[in-house]
């Protein structure tokens, strides 16, 4: 099936997206090059000469850089690795390759590869070498890509939890893509939705004001012996995180880009 690809040159996507989303030209998917001020739009290949007049009526002030039709795999992401785990963003539902985690290509919730996540997912496939993953909580899920990790790591079940329902929406249709709704469950939510003394494992991959926010209430939902992977954080927050844990001892960490995941014991 044929897609239009179009460009635009803008300072703020998300006011674009939200403008288009009103109008009704919300697109399949989409992508900002931050470094080129770039937005990238996909959307279907049919009617092409009526879309690009309601598009330009809808942004007037953009600039339509380029306009193509493409192949659905010209415009696919290329997978990426993390240990055993590859990842491939795509633009509409279908078979998943055996072995592979698919995610719907969504500006909103990233690729998959900034390095808070791919921190978490490191940290995850460690863990899994060493020791079972359990029952884990999956505290602001976003896309449910940590989740989905998890579960290919054998994890018994996953609770994911956020409170913005599009993230939830989001967590939903990529846990369906992947046929694994027998194994996680997305809520909206935050810690108040899990049971105390529930998981082997909490993830928290989340703004440090979060995170120090929720730190003292983490510990409540570990069995004994439990474990935390959490991220979104600077090495030098580490010291102010850890005081907020004085029951934890760190298991080991890991370090990319100016940013830091913990691994606690508790």
């Amino acid at each position: 099936m044929p897609y239009l690809r179009v460009k635009i040159r803008t300072r703020d996507p998300q006011e674009v997206l939200a403008r288009l989303s009103a109008g009704g030209e919300a697109p399949l998917a989409s992508h900002f090059l931050d470094t080129e001020g770039l937005l990238i739009l996909v959307y279907p290949g049919e009617g092409l000469h009526e879309r690009l007049r309601r598009l330009a009526r809808l942004l007037p002030q953009a600039d339509f850089e380029e306009t193509e039709l493409a192949e659905e795999a010209d415009l696919q992401e290329k997978t990426f690795q993390v240990g055993p785990l590859t990842f491939r963003l795509t633009l509409s539902p279908g078979p998943v390759p055996p072995g592979e985690i698919s995610l719907r290509a969504n500006l909103s919730f990233g690729s998959g590869r900034h390095a808070t996540t791919l921190l978490c997912l490191k940290a995850l496939v460690r863990l899994a070498q060493e020791l079972p993953l359990g029952r884990v909580f999956d505290l602001g899920c976003g896309s449910g890509i940590l989740s989905l990790a998890a579960a290919h790591l054998g994890a018994e079940r996953v609770l994911a939890a956020d409170i913005d329902p599009r993230a939830v929406r989001e967590a939903r249709y990529n846990v369906a893509l992947n046929a694994l709704g027998e194994r996680i469950l997305v809520i909206r939510g935050s810690l108040s939705a899990a049971r105390p003394a529930s998981f082997d494992l909490v993830l928290a991959n989340l703004t440090i004001g979060t995170i120090l926010a929720l730190a003292p209430e983490i510990p409540r939902l570990l069995r004994p012996g439990g474990l935390a992977i959490l991220s979104g954080f600077g090495p030098s927050q580490k010291g102010e995180l850890l005081a907020r844990l004085p029951q934890a001892r760190v298991y080991f960490s890991e370090n990319l880009e100016g940013w830091q995941a913990l691994v606690l014991g508790f």
